[in-house]
């Protein structure tokens, strides 16, 4: 399968997480070369390093603070450097989630999503934009499917993912003539460290999550990692500013 892919490798920020992890394992079964980033979660990154050892797949990960445009360039041109070039850049990153009302959403949390999601997300797209011009490349943003239907106490979540949908829109509207393409993947309920403790906290929640999804269960996080190698590769090559929605039907 690398041969639906460009020159180089792919770099997923955000890898030590659920999500970010499952995608990158599924660039590694296409037989891809990754590097990726973590924030704190050294022994999580080592783990998913030894994951890339088994499969026979380079792998390199990078400690980073994704607020940090000068450390998110730093981090892309060493990437390309171990890849020989990136062609493909995921966006997985984002803070934890807690529920909340808009109403009583204080400023620090809307810092912490803005800063932590949406600029990190632009200064990830922003650092890989040379190197994916070199390969006509692809990038693919995780954001959520309450870009279709709105979550009661996931404001916070709607409102920054709404601005990383818009990000990918205005990339593929101004890159493509670069051969570019940017795409985002909403995502619904995955099975994850962060949604089971979530139901933990909340058991309601997962009984009427498994009512309202008409598929009747939550997503896998390794369906997640799937989407975004397709949409990376070029068997999506004319699919570019799509939000493709992952969530099992619930916001139909």
């Amino acid at each position: 399968m690398q041969d639906d892919f460009g020159s180089g490798g792919a770099f997923v920020l955000g890898g030590s997480g659920s999500l970010g992890g499952a995608i990158c394992r599924a660039f590694a079964d296409a037989g891809v070369p990754v590097a990726f980033s973590y924030h704190q979660n050294e022994q999580a990154a080592a783990a998913l390093i030894e994951q890339f050892d088994e499969r026979g797949v380079a792998a390199h990960a990078f400690a980073l603070d994704a607020r940090d445009r000068n450390a998110v360039d730093a981090a892309l041109a060493q990437a390309a450097d171990a890849l020989g070039g990136v062609h493909s850049a995921v966006y997985a990153g984002g803070p934890g989630f807690e529920p909340a009302f808009f109403s009583e959403t204080d400023d620090d949390t809307w810092r912490r999503w803005l800063e932590g999601d949406v600029l990190a997300a632009i200064h990830l797209a922003q650092a890989a934009i040379p190197h994916l011009r070199k390969t006509h490349g692809a990038l693919v943003a995780l954001t959520t499917y309450q870009g279709a239907m709105i979550e009661v106490r996931g404001g916070i979540s709607a409102i920054s993912k709404a601005a990383v949908d818009r990000m990918v829109a205005v990339m593929a509207r101004e890159e493509g003539r670069y051969g570019v393409r940017a795409n985002s993947l909403r995502c619904g309920w995955i099975e994850s460290e962060l949604n089971s403790r979530l139901f933990e906290k909340l058991p309601d929640v997962a009984a009427r999550k498994h009512q309202a999804i008409p598929l009747g269960r939550l997503g896998k996080p390794e369906e997640i990692g799937q989407a975004v190698v397709f949409l990376c590769s070029r068997r999506a090559g004319f699919i570019t500013g799509v939000n493709l929605v992952a969530d099992g039907g619930e916001s139909l």
